[in-house]
């Protein structure tokens, strides 16, 4: 039984398997190039540019842009198009995209900067072309998973995901190192071409029907409101802004954190960072029943809450040891909050809104996220200013605080939405029983059924 519940949705369908290997194999093409490219400027196109920083940093917005510009535009043409064309075409696409810069690496002789140039290009071609792609797989994904998997299949995907980017971060600079960039690239193309086979192999009969095309803004704002407008959907959206405030600051001032507070030497600071991926790793081997025990929704708040009292606990460690172990906790603990995201979204999304509503949670993660880590700077400068010490080890260290603060925000806006819904839940339960509530005989399935009227009256209504 725990095998079925860890590796049983590969089992669903020869086109689950499929998409999930798509999946796979195009995050293990971006994951790669990420790490490649920033060594790659490290080490040999400005090893000694005192600009480096600013250089690595342009990298990070290359990558980082197209998903808050390009996201929701993208949304809406992945819900006007066929799905299963749109993830060929981009596939397609980015094959093309390395193999020009291929080009550029084996048949010019290019200055530092014109690579460094056609690097930055590069990356962010490669990320406009997967806020396409990632939608339009939702959206097939959403036909392919019947509702009964739909926890299974997104701790395969959590599990698969957090494998492929272990692997293929340290993998980058590994080939790098021993080949040099040309194998790299090639190593991306042949990703990219594993992903356009498998999307290929899909059944074209899995197509979300599509709504009818008015304005671009119409229907922008048409799947932006059915966001709110949906009980759950809404409650994701507002977990993903609390979590994005963390992410932010963590992003910044966790590994300062580690080596400084903590006095963690460089190849020890290597251990600790992959304890969260392992913490990833387990959870999604072992938390499906978990999360079928307990219901996607009421799962979702609680482990937003428990990640926040784990990065509270991180932040109040003081060896190396400790610190690993709370890592573990806190990634398990995120992993159970990931899995429940993808059963949530599949159940409330009405038919043919999967691109648009898909699209707007990356972007608000990453506008949140980019604000916090802005926070976090100025807060550091500021604390300078005003002769604190960061990495002192003391209870008023400006890293310890930030983590803390952010962490708070986050068990705070989780717990806040839990008793919210807590609430208001015991409230319908107190109104007299409807027939469909008679019918559907428990708390759980009338609010599916509300979601979805919520869903159908407001998105179509037009």
């Amino acid at each position: 039984m725990a095998q079925i519940d860890r590796f049983g949705a590969l089992s669903i369908s020869a086109d689950y398997r499929r998409l999930w290997l798509a999946q796979a194999a195009s995050s293990f093409g971006e994951y790669l190039f990420a790490s490649t490219s920033t060594v790659w400027v490290a080490v040999q196109l400005f090893p000694a540019s005192p600009r480096l920083p600013a250089l690595i940093g342009m990298v990070i917005l290359a990558a980082s842009v197209p998903r808050i510009v390009i996201g929701p535009i993208a949304g809406v043409y992945a819900d006007r198009w066929n799905s299963r064309k749109t993830m060929i075409v981009n596939d397609w696409i980015r094959v093309g995209i390395f193999a020009m810069l291929l080009g550029v690496v084996e048949f010019s002789e290019a200055s530092p900067g014109r690579i460094f140039a056609a690097i930055i290009i590069c990356t962010a071609l490669s990320e406009v072309c997967a806020q396409f792609f990632n939608p339009s797989r939702a959206a097939v994904m959403h036909l392919v998973v019947p509702p009964d998997r739909r926890i299974e299949a997104a701790s395969m995907s959590m599990f698969s995901l957090t494998g492929v980017a272990i692997i293929a971060t340290g993998a980058g600079p590994a080939v790098f190192g021993l080949f040099g960039a040309r194998i790299a690239i090639c190593v991306c193309i042949a990703t990219y071409m594993t992903s356009y086979v498998m999307s290929v192999r899909v059944r074209g009969r899995y197509q979300p029907e599509r709504q009818a095309a008015g304005r671009f803004w119409r229907d922008f704002s048409d799947g932006a409101r059915s966001v709110w407008r949906v009980p759950m959907l809404r409650v994701v959206l507002l977990g993903a802004c609390f979590y994005g405030v963390s992410l932010g600051i963590n992003s910044s001032v966790l590994a300062l954190f580690a080596l400084k507070t903590l006095g963690v030497s460089p190849e020890h600071y290597g251990l600790l960072a992959m304890m969260f991926p392992v913490g990833n790793l387990v959870s999604a081997a072992l938390g499906v029943s978990l999360i079928r025990r307990i219901g996607v929704n009421r799962a979702y708040l609680p482990a937003l809450s428990a990640l926040g009292l784990g990065y509270i606990a991180y932040a109040c460690v003081g060896q190396l040891v400790t610190a690993c172990v709370v890592m573990v906790m806190c990634g398990s603990i995120f992993s159970i909050y990931h899995m429940c995201q993808g059963p949530i979204l599949q159940e409330s999304v009405p038919e043919g809104y999967m691109g648009r509503i898909s699209a707007v949670f990356g972007p608000m993660v990453t506008i949140t996220s980019a604000a916090a880590t802005l926070f976090a700077s100025q807060m550091l400068s500021y604390s300078a200013g005003q002769g604190l010490t960061a990495g002192d080890g003391s209870w008023g260290d400006p890293y310890r605080l930030l983590i803390i603060f952010g962490a708070a925000f986050l068990f705070a806006g989780g717990g806040g939405m839990f008793l919210v819904r807590t609430r208001a839940n015991r409230g319908f339960r107190s109104t007299p029983p409807s027939l469909s509530e008679t019918n559907a005989g428990s708390l759980d399935e009338v609010g599916h059924i509300e979601r979805r009227l919520d869903g159908a009256e407001g998105p179509t209504g037009r």
